[in-house]
């Protein structure tokens, strides 16, 4: 059956449609081609947007394109127009968009990844003219989304289940789907995450084991393929309750860092040999050492400077030993800021270091030049991670 209009008293009764803001032409207006023109310049207005990406016949057999705007993925495309894009006689064109905004044709159909273009047009051609022009736009702008395109492998109410607390219905196959890989193991170690946030208190990451075995514990593992060849695991030590540190074979306990310090007042004029450090307060590991001057040593030789040379019970513990020389330029500097060279500990077990082991340390003068400035102010710094390797 036809669509029916309004009834014709209510039409003469409109004067403007509140949606668009289209006015209806009074009747007995003059002169009336004016208010027509008046009218068909609000409809353009109101329906500019049904124009976008509009594909039309500008040939025998040649299409074009409208200018307009549209979004393929989260991309926002510009697309300015076509003209006289060519069809094959006696055959069915596909038009679309692609991610790039580049208009695209086909006669094998239309991509199979929707989410990827924009479809415009299906044109038919016969006898060497177009026959029918298809508009496809509404297929984009009128779609339910499949799981497929919303990337998911699991169907909606699979999803409401697990969230609920996995129900007996979802199998093995099933969850693993959702979790997105061969690496759930849910039958046997399901595991609730609890987490808890308070605006008035501390944010909570809360790990909970309720195992009552001897060797129950909690672990957060860290896997950085692209920089690391192994897993890294914190898990705390039951014994001691400090926090733990695995890597490959060694063991870490975390209870922060100490350091040592040698300081010399004023100007360095020549080399010190085997000024005392400190003492080695905690076991653990020494994972830098560090040189820096209140002021550094001004020469006509940009090679002038120091060195230090950290020692562990007389065994020196780096294999390159941080160094500033006059190059690095006049005042404060400090390797640990990016002058000079850096040091470069060993990991041959001499930087592992344990509780009342000696440290020393010998500071060069290199001065074959010209000095102007002396070095004042040195210091060398031994960072020890407490904890090592068991």
């Amino acid at each position: 059956m036809a669509e029916l209009y309004p009834d014709d008293n209510a039409l003469l009764a409109l004067d403007a449609d509140e949606h668009t803001g289209v006015e209806y032409i009074p009747t007995g207006r003059n002169p009336y081609f004016l208010e027509f023109r008046k009218l068909v310049q609000r409809m353009l207005l109101a329906a500019g947007r049904a124009n976008d990406l509009r594909v039309y016949a500008d040939g025998d057999l040649s299409v074009g394109v409208r200018g307009g705007r549209c979004l393929i993925g989260n991309t926002p495309i510009a697309f300015e127009g076509a003209a006289g894009a060519t069809l094959t006689n006696n055959a069915t064109t596909h038009f679309w968009l692609d991610g790039q905004g580049a208009l695209q044709s086909g006669e094998s159909g239309l991509p199979a990844d929707r989410s990827s273009f924009v479809p415009l047009a299906e044109v038919t051609t016969d006898a060497g003219a177009i026959t029918q022009v298809t508009d496809l736009r509404g297929e984009a702008f009128l779609a339910v989304p499949d799981l497929a395109m919303l990337g998911l492998s699991s169907t909606v109410a699979e999803i409401d289940q697990a969230l609920a607390g996995i129900g007996a219905t979802v199998d093995a196959a099933a969850l693993n789907a959702l979790t997105g890989g061969p690496t759930s193991d849910a039958d046997t170690e399901h595991r609730h995450v609890r987490m808890f946030s308070d605006e008035d208190a501390e944010t909570e990451f809360r790990l909970v084991n309720d195992n009552g075995g001897a060797s129950a514990n909690v672990a957060l593992k860290f896997d950085l393929p692209s920089l690391l060849p192994g897993t890294t695991a914190l898990l705390l030590d039951t014994a001691t309750g400090y926090l733990q540190q695995r890597y490959l074979s060694d063991t870490f306990t975390l209870v922060g860092a100490v350091h040592a310090a040698f300081e010399h007042e004023g100007d360095l004029t020549g080399s010190l040999n085997g000024k005392l450090l400190g003492v080695v307060p905690t076991d653990g590991v020494i994972s830098d050492v560090i040189v820096s001057v209140g002021q550094n040593i001004v020469s006509s030789s940009g090679g002038d400077g120091i060195s230090a040379t950290v020692s562990v019970n007389g065994t020196a513990v780096t294999t390159t030993d941080p160094a500033i020389t006059s190059a690095d330029g006049a005042g404060f500097r400090s390797t640990a800021q990016g002058d000079g060279a850096s040091a470069i500990v060993k990991s041959d077990g001499t930087e592992q270091v344990s509780r009342g082991d000696l440290l020393t340390v010998d500071v060069s003068r290199t001065a074959g030049g010209s000095v102007s400035v002396e070095a004042s102010d040195v210091v060398v710094l031994v960072v020890i991670r407490a904890g090592r390797p068991e």
